[in-house]
């Protein structure tokens, strides 16, 4: 295996740039240089008892407090010329050079280190790993380009902070199919949608200046989405089958099956003509913005009040519109399928 190291010259040559001053955080007296022989003790990755198979070390915006402004989001994380947000690997190690706070970490990965210092190997790796996706536990090598998805996993999760933003004032501005962006082929919403790509679109320099993606706090905030949203909507018997709430069902039905619907059929993502099936087509309340006292209009409201009513019967018109379930949802002649997505065993668990 070949020896992965980063020269100090080169960690030199960071400090050199001027790149402490610009990305570490508050300038001028309070700045508190660090040297690269002392790892900044808030990372503490986690080591097993086998250096072989180290345990990935996460980012935490919290235990860096006190090292560096955490609140300054552009210490590491740039926005393009066309308003994009990059993740922190778009400006590579420095920030995490800059300060000379894990100098030590990407010098330590390479097989002199392993054989000789194994647990100083182990947490370096582990380090490593926080951001780098890798094969059997062995860290990144630094000189090839990173596959598609295996750069700053730790931040695919909000692991410290939760989304939130005006849903229903963006119902009224575009399209839900926008943002809620489908794969022609399998029908799944695509991974990470909505996520910053769609919102580039519009929170531009061009189009919005006083709201570009540079302004982080103004829809990710603490704490942390487990907390922030509650653990299941109110109770309603039709849930989504890659639905959080249907996976929560399923447990606390012992595993067994309850019927759900299915969003990923042609049918319920196209119309005959082609053109895409919008969510408010369905979920009348949330185009609405309110329904039978809630409200639709934040995204916690969406996972506080139910999304599925079939108050005035819209719902039903909406499952049997061009005939599709005009039968099933039809009681008139005794021959309905409410259990197609109705699930009666959903009643007794959440009662």
């Amino acid at each position: 295996m070949t020896v992965r190291f980063i020269s100090r010259a080169a960690i030199a040559l960071v400090a050199t740039l001027g790149l402490a001053h610009a990305l570490a955080g508050p300038s001028g007296s309070d700045a508190k240089p660090a040297t690269d022989a002392k790892p900044a003790t808030d990372a503490k990755p986690a080591v097993t008892a086998d250096a072989k198979a180290p345990v990935a070390s996460h980012f935490s915006h919290t235990e860096h407090q006190g090292r560096l402004d955490t609140t300054a989001c552009e210490t590491c994380h740039s926005v393009d010329p066309k308003g994009a947000v990059a993740p922190p690997a778009a400006l590579g190690h420095a920030p995490c050079l800059a300060a000379g706070c894990h100098a030590t970490y990407f010098i330590s990965t390479g097989d002199k280190t392993k054989a000789k210092a194994p647990a100083t190997y182990a947490k370096a790796t582990a380090f490593c790993l926080g951001c780098h996706d890798s094969k059997a536990g062995e860290p990144p090598v630094p000189w090839q380009q990173p596959t598609a998805g295996a750069v700053m996993r730790s931040f695919q999760a909000e692991r410290e902070y939760h989304v939130e933003m005006n849903h229903d004032e963006h119902t009224k501005r575009i399209d839900c199919r926008t943002c809620h962006v489908v794969d022609d082929k399998s029908l799944a919403l695509v991974a990470d949608t909505p996520g910053h790509g769609q919102c580039v679109t519009c929170h531009n320099p061009q189009k919005f200046p006083d709201f570009t993606m540079a302004k982080c706090g103004y829809c990710h905030d603490k704490p942390a989405r487990a907390t922030y949203f509650p653990p299941s909507r109110t109770y309603n018997d039709v849930r989504s089958c890659d639905g959080e709430g249907y996976v929560a069902l399923i447990a606390k039905n012992g595993g067994k099956f309850v019927p759900c619907f299915k969003h990923e059929r042609k049918e319920h993502r196209t119309h005959e003509t082609g053109k895409p099936v919008e969510c408010g087509e369905c979920h009348a309340m949330v185009a609405k913005g309110e329904w039978n006292g809630h409200k639709y209009q934040s995204i916690k409201d969406l996972h506080v009040s139910p999304i599925i009513d079939n108050s005035a019967d819209l719902q039903h018109k909406a499952c049997g519109r061009a005939g599709c379930h005009q039968a099933d949802v039809d009681d008139s002649k005794g021959k309905s399928r409410c259990t197609l997505c109705h699930g009666d065993k959903s009643r007794s668990i959440f009662q």
